[in-house]
This record gives structure tokens, sequence and C-alpha cells, in this order.
């Protein structure tokens, strides 16, 4: 039975720790993303300065709108990771709890190394 769990919250765990990497990254790259989007927007539209502008601001308070989005959800996955581990220590032993945590590290680093 324990096996079965391992099985099944595994994945779960490693799914929650790849959609929080993911919100961390797009946070991290929207501000080189919207300057690249407005650059070639002003490229391939023809915009005209206070359109830039206007584009700019626009882009900008989006921006903030999904980060907060972002943060918001990783504040809720955090909270499910943690209720999960939790869960998990109720029933496993010290020494399976150990194994699983360093696997879902070696599922992390392995995630990480591919998105390079």
């Amino acid at each position: 039975m324990k096996m079965k769990i391992q099985f099944i919250v595994l994945p779960l765990i490693t799914l929650l720790f790849i959609a929080s990497s993911i919100a961390y990254a797009q946070n991290k790259n929207s501000a080189a993303d919207n300057r690249n989007a407005i650059d070639r927007m002003t490229k391939e539209l023809g915009l005209n300065e206070t359109q830039r502008g206007k584009v700019e601001g626009i882009l900008s308070a989006e921006q903030k709108k999904v980060e907060a989005v972002f943060n918001e959800e990783r504040k809720k996955l955090q909270l499910i990771q943690e209720e999960t581990r939790s869960n998990l220590q109720a029933v496993l032993t010290p020494e399976q709890m150990q194994k699983l945590e360093n696997k879902m590290r070696q599922e992390g680093s392995k995630n990480n190394a591919q998105k390079k």
C-alpha cells in the first residue's frame, strides 16, 4: 500500500514543483519579453513614439497583473506541497521520507537541466 502511495504522490509532488519553477521562470523573464514584444510591435506595426509609450504602459500594467496571479498561485501550490509533505510524513517512515525527498531533488535537478 505504501508503495502505491509513493507511485501516485511522487508524480504529483514533482508536478507541483515543476509548476512552481515555471511560474518563477515566467516572472523572471517577463520584463525582457515585454521589451522584445514592444520592439517587435514597433517594427512590425510601425508604431509612432506616442503609440509605443501607450503600448509600454499597457504591457507594464498587464505584467503586474500577471505577476500578481503567479504569486497567488505559487502561494497556493506551496500550501498544497506543505500539506502533502505533512500527510506523507504521517504515513512514511523517516527513511522512506528521506528517500522520497532525495528522489524529488533528483527529479527537480533533471527538469532544471532539461530547461537550459
